[in-house]
This record gives structure tokens, sequence and C-alpha cells, in this order.
């Protein structure tokens, strides 16, 4: 999950996409629960997702 989550932040610096709280948010949730049945973790990374689009 860890390297899903940063890849993402990655695509998101390239595009110069503000959006810190997300990501502070992610890294938090990848500290308490990195496992994918975190609910939490894939709602921030769907989010992520629609800022890329």
């Amino acid at each position: 999950m860890r390297e899903l989550v940063e890849n993402i932040i990655e695509k998101l610096d390239y595009f110069e996409i503000e959006c810190e709280e997300l990501k502070k948010d992610a890294y938090d949730e990848l500290d308490r629960n990195e496992f994918p049945d975190n609910q939490y973790l894939w709602s921030i990374i769907g989010s992520m997702a629609e800022l890329l689009e």
C-alpha cells in the first residue's frame, strides 16, 4: 500500500496539484494500518486519484 500511495503522491507533485492535507492524512493512515483492508486509506487514495483526473 505504501508504494501505491507514494506513486500517487509523486504524480500529484509532478503536476503541482496542491493537496497537502490529503498527503498528510495518507501518511498518517499508513502509519496506523498499511494493510489493504484499511477503508479510510482507500478513501484517501480515491480522493487523490480524482484530483489526478
